[in-house]
């Protein structure tokens, strides 16, 4: 009896001692991890509003045309923080002052000039690379940051009679 009692209590403890060693040894319940999410926001300024092509006002040859003046709107929408610095190039001068000349492809060599300003008719020439515009930088992406295109004709139209036109090219760099 007294191997029996023995035998019990040697298994008992062995038992008992492995129970205590895989306890220990054993992952927690539950299990835990973790892991990292990542996303870059990238910079992004477009133009979410091409200005509208611009019809000045008619006039007759040879009078004075430096009243004749019109606006159209370019609307840019940036990131967060981010300012866009917009450049106008009058593909007929190639001008970085704001300058460009009306032209008719018919009459070679026949002229209006017009120069292109921000603010107002009076305002800051805006061209390319020499005379940008820096918008102020935007709040949110979903406003957009609307910019006043003037159109200013500064010149006589002593031209033979017809349509003149020109093109801009509109360039956003942020």
């Amino acid at each position: 009896m007294q191997f029996n009692k023995f035998a019990k209590t040697a298994t008992l403890f062995l038992f008992g001692s492995v129970a205590a060693v895989t306890s220990a040894n054993a992952a927690p319940n539950p299990a835990t991890s973790s892991f990292d999410v990542n996303m870059e926001v990238e910079s992004i300024c477009t133009i979410s509003a091409a200005p509208l092509a611009v019809k000045l006002n008619n006039t007759q040859a040879g009078q004075a045309t430096a009243a004749v003046t019109q606006s159209t709107d370019l609307t840019v929408n940036c990131s967060k923080g981010d300012s866009a610095t917009i450049s106008l190039t009058p593909v007929s001068t190639n001008s970085v002052n704001g300058t460009g000349n009306l032209g008719n492809s018919e009459l070679a060599g026949e002229l209006i000039a017009y120069k292109l300003t921000s603010g107002s008719a009076e305002g800051a020439a805006w061209g390319g690379t020499g005379n940008t515009l820096t918008t102020t930088a935007a709040t949110e992406y979903k406003t957009g940051i609307t910019n006043t295109i003037y159109l200013t004709v500064t010149d006589d139209a002593d031209v033979i009679p017809g349509v003149y036109s020109d093109t801009i090219n509109v360039s956003v760099a942020y």
